[in-house]
């Protein structure tokens, strides 16, 4: 008997996609709007807290606008991908990140791409 290998006769295109969470959201895209949602909760829950004296306020705060981010933000995450590629939003943050922190670990490159050979000279 020989030793064939068989492959696959189809790969599904949707096997290595990171899964949708909640309105068109992926896990790391829910949970960087559930944080920011929750940290400007905690900062308005605690300017509160010292002008009222309540302490209830920093938790409720932190809850309700990290809900209300998750609410509103995937209205604003849908309108950010429709039309592009599966990983864009997560390139982009990951790139806004490397700007703002100067990593320099990605390549910026502007100008013309052309995917035609172009005549000798």
């Amino acid at each position: 008997m020989a030793n064939i290998e068989e492959d696959i006769t189809f790969l599904p295109t949707r096997l290595n996609r990171e899964t949708t969470v909640y309105g068109g959201m992926t896990v790391t895209e829910f949970a960087i709007t559930a944080v920011i949602g929750f940290v400007i909760g905690l900062v308005s829950g605690l300017l509160l807290w010292i002008f009222t004296g309540f302490w209830l306020l920093i938790p409720a705060f932190a809850f309700l606008l990290c809900i209300g981010a998750v609410i509103i933000g995937k209205n604003i995450v849908a309108k950010i991908k429709r039309g592009k590629p599966e990983a864009y939003l997560n390139r982009l943050i990951e790139l806004m990140l490397d700007n703002l922190l100067s990593g320099g670990r990605f390549i910026d490159r502007e100008g013309f791409w052309a995917i035609r050979r172009q005549r000798g000279k």
